[in-house]
This record gives structure tokens, C-alpha cells and sequence, in this order.
């Protein structure tokens, strides 16, 4: 028993800290540039959708972005704690209400992982929740030509690889 003392201790004075509450922030937005973006279902990252975006400084929410299926999203709120920023939304979904959980950490300036939870009312096509985990690292600058937003998939547009240092052949090229 006097062994387990120390450690249930250390607990109980550990655990206040965790369970402290979450601070509202502002949305934690990433530096302009071109990023590395993969979104895959929670648990199958072997089936991860892979882009690059060049991100400008007008857009650089980290959870926002064009094509977004999802409209009219209110009660947008972040917050944070010692450790992650937390999201929640709600928004309209083609006849459905979507609410929207998110759960991200890393700096949010170079580089990003979280999991989205995005939960139907009534489901959507059959669909109640889906969840997905979201990864962005930051490369560099964009290459000039490359319009603010723009989504870069690799074999879409007459992009061919997408390496920095390698001239493209991007629009307006």
C-alpha cells in the first residue's frame, strides 16, 4: 500500500490540470504558402486523399476551405487548453443539420493533426457520423502563377509533380 500512495498522489494532483476547462480563442490560422493537406476516414489512413493548397493570407483558418460541401455554418466557436484547440459548428447539409467536432494540436502555423467529427440530423444519405483525421504540413512559398485557395490534386489540372523545386505545369503556365 505504501507504494501506491506516491503514485495515486501524483494522480490526484495531476488530474485537476487535465480536466481544467478549455479558454475561447480566435481561430488559429496557418502562414501563407503552399501546404501539404491529407484528410482519410478515422483509422484508415492507407486510404488518405492527399492535396496541396496554396493558402493566402485571407484564408488561412485551418479547418477552412473552398468546396466545402457544408453551408450556413453558425455558432463557429475554438477554444483551447494546455495541449489541443477544440472546434465546433454547426451547419446545413442538404437538408440535414451537421454538427461539427474537431480536436487538433501541433503548432497550426507549420504544421497540424486532428480528428473531425461530423455528426447528422437527420442522416445524410444514410449517414449518421463520420469521422475523419486531418493532417497539413507547410512547404514553402507558392509558385507564382498558382491562385490564392487553389487546390492542387497531382494528375488534375495539368499538375504534374508537385516537388518545390521542380517548374510547373500549373495554370497559367
Amino acid at each position: 500500500m505504501r507504494l501506491f500512495a506516491p503514485i495515486l498522489l501524483a494522480a490526484m494532483t495531476v488530474a485537476p490540470a487535465s480536466l481544467a476547462a478549455t479558454t475561447p480563442v480566435a481561430p488559429p490560422q496557418r502562414l501563407p504558402g503552399l501546404w501539404l493537406m491529407s484528410t482519410a476516414p478515422a483509422g484508415q489512413t492507407a486510404n488518405a486523399s492527399t492535396f496541396h493548397i496554396c493558402v493566402g493570407k485571407t484564408d488561412g483558418d485551418v479547418l477552412d476551405h473552398s468546396g466545402n460541401p457544408l453551408g450556413n455554418c453558425r455558432d463557429l466557436a475554438w477554444s483551447k487548453d494546455n495541449f489541443q484547440r477544440y472546434y465546433r459548428a454547426t451547419c446545413d447539409a442538404k437538408g440535414s443539420t451537421a454538427t461539427i467536432e474537431a480536436k487538433v494540436a501541433g503548432d497550426l502555423q507549420y504544421n497540424f493533426q486532428g480528428e473531425l467529427s461530423t455528426r447528422f440530423s437527420p442522416p445524410l444519405d444514410g449517414v449518421e457520423v463520420v469521422r475523419t483525421e486531418i493532417l497539413g504540413r507547410r512547404l514553402g512559398p507558392c509558385r507564382g502563377g498558382v491562385p490564392e485557395g487553389k487546390i492542387l490534386i497531382k494528375g488534375q489540372d495539368g499538375i504534374g509533380n508537385l516537388n518545390l523545386g521542380e517548374a510547373g505545369k500549373g495554370p497559367g503556365r
